[in-house]
């Protein structure tokens, strides 16, 4: 048998495969056979449902001129959890490959990465494509500004309770002792946040020095300050830090490193979150924020953090 006739077969078995489907819609049965195995859907030939159809090399093009969407894809199946959460099937499936989408691409290709990324082809510049990636939940993250709230002030007693290890560390009068870590809860206000915009004011230090803010079980960066002092100065500066959590009962806090005694002060003013939340009652308007990104390893933690500490009140 020749190769042309050898496709001549394929075709006439593809036609008449798509013929029995149809026959078995029109009349509501259920036809085995016709999705036993993958279909060689070749140009000109109908792509079949509930197979693997593949089109080699050659493009599928669906085009309508209605004013509605020219393809509608709907999954209808839902499940529920034990705690009467919803979940529904999905609608479409973008398989991951690759580092990027061809630079060939047409613009609006759309595609995901190896890493899971969505990446679109916003233009063509001397047969180039520009490949932007899509921001999502995954991948980025948004700055909620806040009512501005006092974390911390070791001149109060009822500020001092959000300090996690205070004993040893701080002075008699509350003080931030020399050369002492201290570690922040921010629980009251955001629940996994992924960074804070806050105001640091120290006072009443006893010899010139310096203080450093920086993410909760991470190690004290070297070379680097908040903001440096001098001897009963008082003295302000504004800062980003990074908010970090532990596996165990700690989701969100921040590390505060004194190198001479001295008061603190910090006051923040925003929250940087992406698949967390900030405490809507400190919000500006009545709507909560929730939105990020980080890799599975980070998010299976953060799960088994928050189950053994336990969801706020608020969220």
């Amino acid at each position: 048998m020749t190769d042309n006739d050898d496709k001549t077969v394929n075709r006439r078995r593809l036609l008449r495969r798509a013929g029995t489907v149809a026959a078995g819609v029109a009349g509501t049965t259920v036809v085995g056979a016709a999705i036993a195995g993958p279909a060689q859907a070749d140009q000109g030939q109908p792509v079949l449902q509930g197979v693997l159809n593949s089109a080699g090399n050659s493009n599928t093009t669906l085009s309508s001129t209605s004013a509605g969407p020219t393809l509608r894809l709907a999954n209808t199946n839902k499940s529920t959890n034990p705690d009467g959460v919803e979940f529904s099937g999905p609608a479409l499936h973008l398989t991951p490959s690759g580092d990027y989408l061809n630079d060939q691409s047409p613009v609006g290709s759309l595609g995901v990465d190896k890493y899971g990324n969505f990446q679109v082809v916003s233009a063509q510049y001397q047969g180039e494509a520009f490949v932007d990636f899509v921001h999502t939940t995954g991948n980025s993250n948004q700055i909620v500004p806040i009512v501005p709230q006092r974390l911390v002030d070791t001149r109060a007693a009822n500020t001092r309770t959000r300090i996690i290890n205070a004993s040893s560390n701080l002075d008699s009068s509350g003080r931030l002792r020399d050369g002492k870590t201290i570690h922040i809860d921010l629980s009251d206000f955001v629940f996994f946040g992924d960074a804070l915009f806050g105001n640091l004011t120290v006072t009443t230090a006893v010899a010139s020095g310096f203080v450093q803010i920086f993410p909760f079980n991470t190690p004290r960066p070297a070379n680097f300050s908040t903001i440096n002092y001098l001897p009963n100065q008082v003295i302000s500066n504004s800062f980003v830090a990074g908010i970090g959590s532990n596996a165990t009962d700690v989701t969100d806090a921040i590390s505060v490193y004194a190198a001479r005694t001295t008061h603190i002060i910090i006051d923040v003013v925003a929250f940087v979150v992406g698949v967390g939340s900030v405490n809507p009652g400190i919000l500006p308007s009545a709507a909560g924020a929730t939105a990020r990104g980080e890799s599975p390893e980070q998010r299976k933690a953060k799960r088994a953090a928050a189950a053994k500490q336990g969801t706020p009140s608020w969220k």
